[in-house]
């Protein structure tokens, strides 16, 4: 399985680390982020599946969440035919999910 960024899970990945600059966090602080980031990714690569489906009926695709350490939680959807899995948002736990997953269209804009 490949792992693809969605443009919004780009974004929150930026954010993330603009808010850990904001913190004057450590450079090792951003490392490991990054590593569990990247533990996810290995994981999903070969367990795409292992995610709990949300239970939502407004989503018509079947979006999968998994926990990354005890801040964060990482929004993916699976494509089996084509073996890939498209990350498309990392939030914090006290986020509302359910108002930032948009599923009309994939790239996620932030225009009003």
């Amino acid at each position: 399985m490949t792992i693809e960024w969605s443009e919004a899970f780009s974004e929150d990945v930026a954010e993330i680390m603009h808010y850990l600059d904001y913190q004057y966090c450590s450079r090792s602080q951003k490392e490991k982020f990054y590593r569990r980031l990247a533990k996810v990714e290995m994981r999903l690569a070969i367990f795409p599946l292992m995610g709990v489906v949300l239970d939502d009926p407004k989503y018509q695709r079947e979006y999968r969440k998994v926990r990354m350490g005890t801040a964060y939680l990482i929004f993916y959807e699976v494509f089996l035919e084509e073996a890939k899995v498209v990350l498309h948002r990392i939030l914090t736990q006290a986020q509302r999910y359910d108002i930032l997953i948009r599923e009309e269209e994939m790239n996620y804009t932030y225009d009003e």
